[in-house]
C-alpha cells in the first residue's frame, strides 16, 4: 500500500515556518491517503514510497536538472548551500507566504503574467516534486558545473522561494537548501559509483527538471560518493587523464557510428535498433509499427517497469523515430505526428533522430509541447547505453 503523505497540515503548522517555505515534515505518515495517478495533490508532502519501507533509514534521491546556460552561477549558489530551479520568476512560487500550496490554475495565471505565454501542460507538475524534499534527502545535479561533471549534495531543509536580482535575471527563485559541506563534484566516470549514478541521466523518465530515482543500487552509489573526501579530484588526477582519454574514445566511436548509421543503415534498421536500445534499458515495448515511409502517429510505445513508475514519472512513452542522412529539414513533421497522438495515458513523447541536429522550427515546436528531442551523438550514446554528453546536438 502506498504511503502518500509524510506529514499533515496540523503537524506542519505546529512546527512553525522560517521565511517563505514549508516547515520540516515528519518522516512517518500519520494518516496515509491514496491518490489516483492523475489526481490533484492537496496541501501536504507527497511520497510514492511503500508504507512498509523504513522511512527513517531509506534514502530519497532526486535528479535535479537546471539550465545549461547558467551552470557557473548556479554552481556558485550550490556551493553556498542553495540548489536553485528555473521558471522561478517573481510570481511563480509554489507556496504562498503562509506555506499553503498555490493551486495549479492560479500558478498558470501567474506564469502567463510573468512570461506572456501559457506554460506547457506539465510545467507545474514538473516542479512540484520539490515540495516533497526534506532534510537528508539526496540531490544529484547532472551537468554541474559543466557537461562532463555532476554534483551531489544532501538536503538541509525544505523548499522555499526567494525573488532574485539581476545576476539571476530575476529567475531561479525556487530553492532547495543543502548542506554546503556535503557538496561533492565528480566526472561521470571518476569511479564505478559515479558511473552508476550517471547512467540514470540517459533515461527518458529523468529528463524533467525534478524526478525521483528509485533504483536502490544508484542510491547506494550516491551515498558512497558523498562519503568521498572533498579533494577527490586532486587524488585522482592521473585517473582523470585516463578517463579523459576514454571519453574521447567514446565520442570518436559515437562519431563513427553516426556516419555508419547515415551511410549504411535504412529507416527499418534504425527503428529496430532504437527499439532494442529501449529494451536494453529495461523498457517493455507495448506497440511497435514497422517503418512505413509516411508512418503513423507513433512508431512505438514503451513502458517503464512498475518499480520505476510514480506520479512524477510517465509510465508510458510514445516514440517517433526519424532516420535521416545529415540535416533533416522536415524534422518538425515528427513532432507534429506525435501531437496527433491523443491517448490519455501517454504522458511523455520523444523524437529519436539520426540527424546531427534539429531545425529551429522543430526545437520551438517541441519546447512548446513538452516533447523531448534526442538526436545526433546523443542518439548514438543512447544506442550504446551511455550517458548523454553532448546535450546541445
Amino acid at each position: 500500500m502506498d504511503s502518500r503523505f509524510r506529514g499533515n497540515d496540523e503537524a506542519r503548522l505546529s512546527q512553525g515556518m522560517t521565511g517563505w517555505g514549508v516547515p520540516q515534515p515528519t518522516r512517518i505518515p500519520k494518516a496515509p491517503q491514496r491518490l489516483q495517478p492523475n489526481a490533484e495533490l492537496t496541501y501536504g508532502v507527497y511520497t510514492s514510497r511503500k508504507e512498509e519501507e523504513s522511512m527513517s533509514s531509506f534514502e530519497y534521491m532526486v535528479i535535479f536538472r537546471t539550465g545549461d546556460a547558467w551552470q557557473d552561477v548556479l554552481y556558485e549558489e550550490l556551493r553556498k548551500g542553495m540548489v536553485r530551479q528555473g521558471w522561478g520568476t517573481a510570481n511563480l512560487a509554489l507556496l504562498d507566504k503562509d506555506g499553503n500550496r498555490i493551486p495549479k490554475d492560479q500558478w498558470t495565471q501567474n506564469y502567463l503574467k510573468d512570461f506572456n505565454e501559457e506554460p506547457t501542460p506539465r510545467r507545474h507538475s514538473a516542479l512540484t516534486p520539490m515540495l516533497e524534499l526534506v532534510t537528508n534527502d539526496l540531490i544529484v545535479l547532472p551537468k554541474m558545473p559543466n557537461n562532463q561533471k555532476m554534483s551531489i549534495a544532501r538536503v538541509n531543509g525544505c523548499y522555499r522561494f526567494e525573488r532574485t536580482s539581476e545576476h539571476l535575471k530575476h529567475d531561479f527563485g525556487h530553492i532547495i537548501p543543502v548542506d554546503p559541506s556535503s557538496v561533492r563534484t565528480f566526472n561521470y566516470h571518476d569511479n564505478d559509483d559515479a558511473y552508476t549514478v550517471s547512467r540514470l541521466f540517459a533515461r527518458s523518465n529523468h529528463r524533467y527538471p525534478v524526478t525521483f530515482a528509485y533504483e536502490r543500487n544508484a542510491i547506494e552509489a550516491a551515498v558512497r560518493l558523498l562519503e568521498e573526501p572533498q579533494d577527490i579530484h586532486t587524488a585522482k588526477r592521473s585517473q582523470d587523464l585516463v578517463q579523459a582519454a576514454l571519453d574521447k574514445a567514446r565520442r570518436k566511436a559515437a562519431e563513427a557510428m553516426l556516419d555508419h548509421v547515415a551511410t549504411s543503415w535504412n529507416g527499418d534498421t534504425f527503428e529496430k535498433l532504437v527499439k532494442q536500445a529501449f529494451k536494453n534499458q529495461g523498457y517493455e515495448v507495448l506497440h511497435y509499427a514497422r517503418y512505413r515511409g509516411d508512418g503513423g502517429d507513433v512508431d512505438m510505445v514503451v513502458r517503464l517497469p512498475s518499480s520505476r513508475y510514480s506520479l512524477f514519472m510517465p509510465q508510458e512513452i510514445a516514440v517517433q523515430v526519424k532516420w535521416k542522412k545529415g540535416q533533416d529539414e522536415d524534422d518538425a513533421h515528427a513532432v507534429e505526428q506525435l501531437l496527433k497522438w491523443r491517448e490519455s495515458d501517454i504522458a511523455e513523447k520523444v523524437v529519436v533522430s539520426s540527424a546531427r541536429s534539429f531545425t529551429q522550427r522543430c526545437r520551438e515546436l517541441a519546447r512548446k509541447n513538452d516533447i523531448t528531442l534526442i538526436g545526433g551523438l546523443n542518439t548514438m550514446y543512447f544506442l550504446m547505453g551511455l550517458p548523454f554528453h553532448d546535450v546541445n546536438e
